[in-house]
């Protein structure tokens, strides 16, 4: 049996998220114009978004509407955190927008992998897309799906790594040496890492020989031995964050 879960769009139309229906109206986010403010009409920023712009995105970097979008949000005020995949930390072009995000204030974290976009504005709305990939996301406010849905952003964020960052984190040695014990090989920790298998076998070769391991699998259980894989994640409830400021 279904379970039915109501959502508006922007214009008011109530939706049912059921296997099968048609994909819902879009939330309505519109293109900016040179110097138009952000949270206003024709600025590029949800309209209803005032406090934080937190989101989850699988591919990038992001086309232009987005990046002017993202830089809009920073410039009316708004935190902007963004969630990538580790492989876009080898892109050039990424980097470059990692780089002037980062200079105007916006954050941006990578991790293993991100099964799907999700964004929630001021903690208190989400937007998700429902049916094709392709398909426009809807407007959830729904209290507990958009607690759930933030609390895995939270949790997410907790675990991934800063970007830009300078020089490399100490979570990616980690990262390297948990799977090294987990019996990964090459071009899998590569893979996962985002990276070439040629960096990835630099950065194994270098951890054999500060361990002094003859083998791969020896380094990952000296590594485990001497408490270097990190304590277990904890899992815990977001901050809590008030209401938006009225307008």
């Amino acid at each position: 049996m279904h379970r039915e879960v109501s959502v508006r769009s922007q214009n008011g139309r109530k939706v049912c998220l059921i296997e099968g229906m048609a994909t819902p109206p879009p939330h309505h986010v519109a293109e900016a114009p040179p110097g138009a403010e952000a949270g206003t009409p024709g600025s590029g920023v949800p309209l209803d978004c005032r406090v934080e712009f937190f989101a989850a995105r699988p591919t990038g970097p992001p086309d232009g509407v987005s990046a002017r979008r993202d830089l809009a949000l920073l410039d009316g005020g708004i935190r902007v955190r963004l969630l990538y995949p580790h492989s876009v930390r080898n892109d050039p072009a990424f980097l470059g927008y990692a780089t002037m995000l980062s200079e105007a204030g916006g954050e941006i974290r990578t991790v293993d992998r991100l099964p799907a976009p999700v964004t929630v504005l001021d903690r208190s709305v989400a937007l998700l897309p429902v049916g094709p990939p392709d398909s426009e996301p809807v407007e959830i406010t729904a209290a507990p799906v958009v607690d759930q849905l933030l609390w895995t952003l939270a949790y997410t964020w907790d675990h991934g790594w800063r970007c830009p960052d300078a020089g490399e984190p100490e979570e990616l040695r980690t990262a390297i040496l948990c799977m090294l014990a987990n019996g990964d090989k090459d071009e899998t920790i590569a893979r996962r890492l985002g990276m070439s298998v040629r960096t990835c076998r630099r950065h194994v070769a270098s951890i054999m020989a500060d361990l002094n391991a003859a083998s791969r699998f020896q380094a990952g259980l000296l590594a485990a031995r001497g408490g270097l894989l990190g304590p277990p994640p904890e899992i815990g409830p977001p901050p809590e964050i008030g209401p938006p400021p009225e307008t």
